[in-house]
C-alpha cells in the first residue's frame, strides 16, 4: 500500500515538474533575449554618445591649431581621440577632404582585415573601405570658426566590443539559465519529502552539531508532533547556547573591567598580523603600565584601586574608535591595539591622547585620584613579525618610558625615538620662534623675461633658529601645517609684506607687485576677510599683490575654495596657480577657479633648452595659458640659455639665481634704490603685462 502510494506521488511529482519547467524555461528564455537585445542597444547608444562627446570635444578646441598651422597639437588631439577605448581612428579633414590629421588604431581587427601590419596605406582608401562596415559606427563633425568651415573631424567607433560583451552575456545567461532549470527540476521533484523526511533529518543534524559544542536550531513549520519535537530541542539547544556564552565571557574578558583579556588580546594581535601581512598595512601596540598603582592600593584599599582599573579602561575606550581594542593583560597592564597606523607620527599622537586621558583626576568613592602611566608603544613590521617578538618589544619599551618619568610614552626603536624628539623639539621651537623674532621675510625679484626690467619679488619665508642655524622652509612648513601654526605664522608673513610695501612706496620706490605663497590651511581661516583688513590698514592697492596658491589647495571643498577665490578676486588681486604642472594639475582647474597667472616649476626650467620632454611641456603650457589668456613666470632660471629661450616662446616673467638670489629686507631696498639710482622705473603695479607668444 505505502509503496503504490509512494509511486503515485512520485508519478505526480514527475508530472508536476515537467509541467513548471516547460514554463519556467520558456518564460526565462524569452526574458533573457529580451534583456539582452534591451542592453545591447543601450550601450550601442552609449558607444555612439561617447563618440559624439569626443567628437564636440575635437571640433571645440581644434580651430585654434588649425588657424595657427599646429599639426603637432592637432596630431596630439587625434592621438588622444583614438587611444579611446573603441575607437577605430580620428581622422581631420579640410574643407577639401584631404586628411591634416589622422590616427589609426592598426591593431583594431576591422583595420588589420583590411591593411596588414607592416603596410602603408592611405588614410583616404582606408575610410573608404570602412565605410558601410557595419560593425563599424561613424560619426562626423564640422569644425567652424567665426562661421567658417575649418575642416571635419571623423570618429570610427568599433562594435566589435560590445558584440564580443554580448556573446559573453548571452553564453553567461544561458549558463545560469540551465543551472537554475536544473536545480529547481530537483528541488520540486524532491518537495514533497520535505513533509516528514526534511525535518527529521534536520533534527538529526542539529543534534551532533549541539553534541560538538556549537549552537544551532531548527525551523519549525508545523504544529504537529513534529513541530513539538523541535520546540522541545530549540529549548535545549537554547540553554546550551547560553551556558557556552557565559564560558566563552568567562575564558576571554576581563571579569572586573569587562574589557578582551591576555588570551583574547593575542589573538587579536595575530589575526592583526594576518590581515596586514595580506594587506601590507601596519598596526600599532601601545603597553599601558599604571604607575605607582600598589599606593593606589595600599593607601586607599583594593575597591578604591579596582575602581581606578575600570575608570581607566573605559577612558581609554572613549577616546579610541570602535575599529581599535582595548585589553586588560592583568593587574594594572592594558594593551591598545590599533589598526592601520600609517606612521610613527600617527602613532604618538595616539600615545599622547592616552597619556592626557589617563592622567584626568577620577572621583572614586568621594576622593580624588590621579593616576599616570607609562606606554610602550612598537609597530608592525617594524618592531617585531610575531605576537611574542612585538609582546616582548612593547613590555621593554614601557620601561624604558618608567625610566624616563612618569606619564611618558616610549618608542621601541632608539632611531624612532632620536626622530621623534627631534621632531617635537622642533614644533616646540616653532611654537616660540614668531614670538622671538627669528623669522625674516626675503625677497627673490622677478623680472621681464624680455627686456630683463624689474616687475616686482616673490616673498620667502628664512627661519633663523638660534641652535640649528638657518632651517629650510621645506623641514618646519609641513610641520607648521600639521600643527596650525601655519596660520599665525603665514598671517604674520602677509602683513610684513603689506608694511613694507608702504614703507617703500612711501619713501618713493618703486617696488612693483609682491607674490606671496599661500599655505593650503591658511586659505581655510577665512582668508579674504584678514587680506582685506590689512589691505585696508597700510592701504595697499590689489594691483600690489600677487596670490600665489598651490594645486593642493583646490583638493579641498571646491564650494569653499571657489567662494574664497572669488571673494579674493573681487577684491582686484592677482591669483597665480604655483607649481603648475607637479601635483594633480588639471585643466579642469583652470575652467572652474579663474587664475591670471600660472607659475612654471623649477623642476621644467631646468632641462631646458636641451631637454626635449621639458622643452615639450614648457611649450604645452605657455601654449595653453596663451589660450586662457594668463600671464607666465618661470622659477628656477639659473643660466642665460634658458633666458634666452623662455623670452623667445613668450614666457612673460622670470625669477632665479641667474637674475637674482633672495634678499633681505636691507639688500632688497638697496636693490630698489639702484634701480631708481640708474633712473629704471618698474612697470606700475596696475599695468602687469600679459603674455605673448612668438609666432
Amino acid at each position: 500500500m505505502w509503496a503504490k502510494g509512494q509511486g503515485r506521488t512520485l508519478g505526480l511529482g514527475a508530472k508536476f515538474t515537467l509541467t513548471v519547467l516547460v514554463i519556467l524555461a520558456c518564460t526565462m528564455a524569452a526574458n533573457t533575449l529580451y534583456s539582452l537585445h534591451t542592453s545591447t542597444r543601450f550601450h550601442e547608444k552609449q558607444l555612439v554618445e561617447r563618440g559624439r562627446a569626443l567628437g564636440r570635444l575635437i571640433s571645440l578646441v581644434s580651430p585654434e591649431a588649425i588657424l595657427g598651422f599646429d599639426f603637432l597639437l592637432l596630431n596630439e588631439y587625434t592621438r588622444q581621440v583614438s587611444a579611446q577605448p573603441d575607437v577605430v581612428y580620428g581622422v581631420i579633414l579640410s574643407p577639401a577632404g584631404l586628411p591634416l590629421s589622422a590616427y589609426i588604431d592598426r591593431v583594431d581587427p576591422l583595420v588589420l582585415a583590411r591593411v596588414p601590419e607592416t603596410a602603408s596605406s592611405d588614410v583616404l582608401d582606408l575610410l573608404r573601405q570602412l565605410d558601410g562596415e557595419p560593425e563599424l559606427i561613424r560619426l562626423e563633425f564640422p569644425i567652424v570658426h567665426n562661421d567658417e568651415q575649418l575642416g571635419r573631424f571623423l570618429v570610427g567607433m568599433s562594435k566589435h566590443t560590445l558584440q564580443r560583451e554580448s556573446r559573453r552575456q548571452l553564453e553567461f545567461q544561458v549558463t545560469a539559465l540551465t543551472a537554475i532549470v536544473l536545480f529547481l527540476s530537483l528541488a520540486i521533484y524532491l518537495a514533497f519529502r520535505l513533509n516528514v523526511l526534511f525535518p527529521i533529518q534536520a533534527l538529526i543534524s542539529a543534534s551532533r552539531v549541539v553534541g560538538r559544542g556549537q549552537h544551532a536550531l531548527v525551523e519549525v513549520k508545523t504544529e504537529d508532533e513534529l513541530g513539538q519535537l523541535a520546540r522541545a530541542f530549540n529549548a535545549m539547544a537554547e540553554e546550551v547556547r547560553k551556558e557556552q556564552e557565559k564560558l566563552h565571557r568567562q575564558a576571554n574578558f576581563d571579569t572586573l573591567t569587562g574589557l578582551p583579556n591576555r588570551l583574547m588580546a593575542l589573538d587579536r594581535i595575530t589575526h592583526a598580523i594576518s590581515r596586514a601581512g595580506r594587506t601590507s598595512h601596519r598596526f600599532a601596540l601601545f603597553f599601558i603600565d599604571l604607575d605607582n598603582f600598589k599606593s593606589v592600593n595600599d593607601s586607599l584599599g583594593h575597591a578604591v584601586g579596582d575602581e581606578l582599573l575600570v575608570a581607566t579602561g573605559a577612558r581609554v575606550q572613549g577616546i579610541l574608535r570602535d575599529a581599535d581594542t582595548v585589553a586588560r593583560l592583568g593587574g594594572d597592564e592594558f594593551l591598545v591595539l590599533v589598526p592601520d597606523v600609517t606612521n610613527e607620527f600617527q602613532a604618538e599622537d595616539i600615545a599622547e591622547r592616552l597619556v592626557r586621558a589617563i592622567s584626568q583626576p577620577h572621583v572614586l568613592s568621594g576622593r580624588k585620584v590621579v593616576a599616570r602611566c607609562s606606554i610602550g608603544i612598537v609597530l608592525f613590521p617594524e618592531n617585531g613579525d610575531t605576537v611574542a617578538a612585538l609582546m616582548a618589544n612593547a613590555d621593554n619599551a614601557m620601561y624604558q618610558a618608567k625610566a624616563a618619568g612618569q606619564g611618558s610614552a616610549m618608542f621601541f626603536t632608539e632611531e624612532m625615538n632620536t626622530r621623534l624628539h627631534e621632531r617635537m623639539q622642533m614644533e616646540q621651537d616653532l611654537n616660540q620662534a614668531l614670538e622671538l623674532g627669528q623669522f625674516e621675510v626675503f625677497f627673490q625679484p622677478i623680472f621681464d623675461a624680455v627686456t630683463q626690467r624689474h616687475r616686482g619679488a616673490e616673498v620667502l619665508l628664512r627661519w633663523n633658529h638660534p641652535g640649528r642655524g638657518s632651517i629650510s622652509p621645506s623641514v618646519f612648513i609641513p610641520i607648521a601645517e600639521a600643527t596650525g601654526q601655519i596660520v599665525g605664522i603665514g598671517d604674520w608673513v602677509l602683513e610684513q609684506t603689506c608694511l613694507n610695501w608702504a614703507a617703500w612706496q612711501r619713501d618713493g620706490f618703486a617696488p612693483g607687485f609682491l607674490a606671496i605663497n599661500i599655505s593650503r590651511i591658511q586659505f581655510r581661516k577665512r582668508f579674504s576677510r584678514r587680506l582685506a583688513e590689512l589691505m585696508a590698514t597700510y592701504g595697499i592697492p590689489p594691483q600690489a599683490l600677487e596670490l600665489e596658491i598651490t594645486e593642493s589647495v583646490l583638493l579641498d571643498d571646491h564650494d569653499h575654495v571657489a567662494e574664497e577665490l572669488n571673494s579674493l578676486r573681487a577684491a582686484g588681486v592677482t591669483l597665480s596657480l604655483d607649481d603648475f604642472g607637479t601635483g594633480y594639475s588639471s585643466l579642469s582647474y583652470l575652467k572652474r577657479f579663474r587664475f591670471d597667472v600660472l607659475k612654471i616649476d623649477r623642476s621644467f626650467v631646468a632641462g631646458l633648452p636641451d631637454n626635449a620632454e621639458d622643452v615639450s611641456l614648457v611649450n604645452a603650457i605657455l601654449a595653453m595659458a596663451k589660450g586662457l589668456g594668463l600671464d607666465v613666470v618661470a622659477e628656477g632660471v639659473e643660466r642665460q640659455e634658458q633666458m634666452t629661450y623662455l623670452a623667445n616662446q613668450g614666457c612673460s616673467l622670470a625669477q632665479g639665481y641667474f637674475l637674482a638670489q633672495p634678499m633681505d629686507r636691507n639688500a632688497y631696498q638697496a636693490f630698489l634704490e639702484d634701480i631708481r639710482a640708474r633712473n629704471t622705473r618698474a612697470v606700475p603695479v596696475s599695468s602687469r603685462p600679459r603674455i605673448t607668444l612668438a609666432g
